[in-house]
């Protein structure tokens, strides 16, 4: 899936997680998009496995 951008709304599908909770992830950690169309961002895979595992420490730790 090299070169391959995804939106916010299409990581919280795959990840089965709230668009807004992706979107509060993307915010905390200062993510930039790797491109963007309009007023969409685009992430790559590695962005998108950064949100996963920040999302994966927030539950572990508790945060929700």
């Amino acid at each position: 899936m090299e070169g391959k951008f995804l939106t916010i709304g299409q990581i919280a599908d795959r990840l089965g997680e709230p668009p807004a909770r992706v979107s509060y992830i993307v915010a905390k950690h200062r993510l930039k998009p790797v491109q963007r169309v309009g007023i969409i961002r685009l992430f790559n895979q590695e962005q998108a496995e950064a949100i996963k595992q920040a999302l994966f420490n927030m539950q572990v730790r508790g945060d929700r």
